[in-house]
């Protein structure tokens, strides 16, 4: 094997570019035009929580269009690529299913790398064919340098010689469009303090001021947000750096930088895992408790939840952290595998699995006292996956092929695409409600479920009535009744917008108008 494929693939130079300009179809074209029009749309979506069915739509169209442009290209998709789409859909539902912000930003940020990814697999740019354990590297190819790559190719797209005639049309209209935004802007802004010109322009476009302000800065930034998704396209098209960046080459790169004996890696291991285990036994009964049910003195639920939450969270980082530095860095044997890894990666997974045992028990004593919260929610999801993911990367290390990294990721999606069909806001106020009127919760905090949003609306409907006249609730009875008719009061002022639609927020709407059809007041 000869040394240059024996250099490290990140500081090899990029690949020589033929100076020749590419020959553009009209399918990339009509992409090029489809990438500064669906940035726009992008732009004007943001934020996406106010705007739930538009970003929806939004990616839905986005995959649309993916599908024809590839088949104009008469690519035919591989199952990964499919895979990404169902995915991304299933995720990307979350925005109408849910209210919960974390989440619909979490969900969209997934369904858009999850479109990059499909259309980068689907033109054939995968480092490996299959379950790749180098998936990792192809995301840094497909965020960071295919965009880039041909950051600046749209314009030869837009001005293709087969489609020049109306290309050119649209681009002089684009370009005149972005020179007079602007000047057009300064403008409004200077003559914005008159109440009658801002009155009259109301009544011929009936847009507000803050509209006209978000319409621009979406004009400004869709173009860059343009030139980066077709850059992409383009780049993949072309398959850059495919001589490059090779499985072969990326597993010599990786055998390269393997430079620590095994028996240095062990001995430096070995403290940290009898320092975990004398913490262990330090703290037993204090741990222990948390299976009992039974409160340490001096201590609050909450305090005691949280303290077993971040410890695990520092923990699992470090020890995912040794077990990566390990399995990056540490030789391997003649047969390519790693006794070290063998003993290491059980051995964190063991300590790992312990404080996820108690913390979870911390968690449950905790929801158990005062309900449920989203970020009690996240909570146990995480510690949930983390016990997932570190018996993977132990059992990992005694498979022939190991596949760790695309074992993870692919349990990580599944369980996220779980959290997101399903409205966690909404969970957590039924959840809670019906504890309180099983009579196993004290109370209903009123506040909570304020924060909650739409979601919580039927929940609170059903403990109105629930409560009625019932004397001894009567102050949260009277709690909820204000915030009930806080919402009524909400809904007829708000205006109705067809892209702001979502589940909760007809759920709300339904349940608060049988609310007010059924006249509930407080108990008298």
């Amino acid at each position: 094997m000869n040394s240059q494929q024996n250099e490290p693939v990140f500081l090899q130079p990029p690949a020589v570019v033929s100076q020749e300009s590419p020959q553009y179809t009209v399918a990339d074209t009509v992409y090029a035009w489809l990438s500064l029009l669906f940035a726009f749309l992008f732009c004007q979506a943001v934020p996406v929580a106010e705007h739930p069915l538009g970003g929806f739509l939004l990616i839905a169209t986005l995959y649309a269009s993916g599908f024809v442009i590839l088949g104009l290209n008469k690519v035919k998709l591989c199952p990964a690529c499919i895979l990404s789409a169902v995915s991304a859909l299933v995720i990307g539902a979350a925005l109408l299913l849910t209210n919960a912000r974390f989440l619909i930003k979490l969900s969209m940020a997934y369904s858009l790398a999850s479109y990059c990814y499909f259309l980068y697999a689907a033109l054939g740019n995968r480092i490996e064919r299959g379950f790749s354990n180098y998936i990792y590297i192809d995301f840094i190819k497909i965020l960071l340098i295919f965009p880039f790559g041909s950051f600046g190719k749209i314009f030869s797209a837009l001005s293709n010689k087969s489609a020049r005639k109306g290309s050119m049309f649209l681009l002089k209209i684009l370009v005149g469009g972005v020179i007079a935004v602007v000047p057009t802007f300064l403008v409004l802004l200077l003559l914005s303090y008159d109440s009658d010109f801002m009155k009259l322009l109301n009544d011929i476009f009936s847009v507000e001021k803050n509209d006209v302000s978000h319409t621009v800065v979406s004009l400004i930034f869709s173009l860059p947000l343009g030139m980066y998704g077709f850059g992409l396209y383009a780049s993949s098209k072309r398959k850059f750096l495919q001589e490059k960046m090779t499985a072969e080459r990326c597993a010599n790169t990786l055998r390269g930088i393997k430079f620590l004996p095994q028996l240095t890696a062990l001995v430096a291991a070995l403290p940290i895992l009898f320092l975990y285990a004398v913490f262990f036994i330090s703290q037993w009964k204090y741990y222990v408790s948390g299976f009992t049910g039974l409160l340490p003195d001096a201590i609050s639920y909450a305090e005691y939840a949280r303290q077993g939450f971040f410890e695990l969270c520092a923990v699992s980082v470090i020890n995912l952290v040794i077990i990566t530095v390990a399995a990056f860095f540490t030789k391997q044997g003649k047969n390519g595998t790693s006794l070290i890894l063998k003993i290491l990666a059980p051995a964190f997974c063991l300590c790992t699995l312990i404080l996820i045992s108690t913390a979870v028990a911390k968690l449950v004593m905790y929801i158990d006292s005062y309900g449920l919260t989203p970020k009690r929610v996240y909570a146990m999801w995480l510690m949930a996956l983390i016990a997932i993911l570190f018996p993977v990367i132990a059992v990992s290390q005694f498979l022939r092929k190991p596949k760790a990294v695309a074992l993870c990721l692919s349990a990580a999606i599944v369980m996220f695409a779980g959290l997101c069909v399903c409205d966690v806001n909404a969970v957590c106020a039924q959840y809670n409600t019906d504890r309180y009127l099983a009579g196993s919760l004290e109370t209903i905090d009123v506040d909570v479920m304020e924060e909650l949003g739409d979601s919580a609306i039927p929940s609170l409907v059903k403990a109105s009535e629930a409560l009625y006249g019932n004397q001894e609730e009567y102050a949260l009875k009277v709690q909820i009744d204000i915030l009930l008719q806080k919402k009524l009061e909400q809904i007829e002022e708000e205006d109705f917008s067809l892209f702001s639609f979502s589940v909760p927020a007809a759920r709300a709407k339904a349940a608060l108008k049988a609310y007010a059809a059924a006249g509930q007041k407080p108990a008298q």
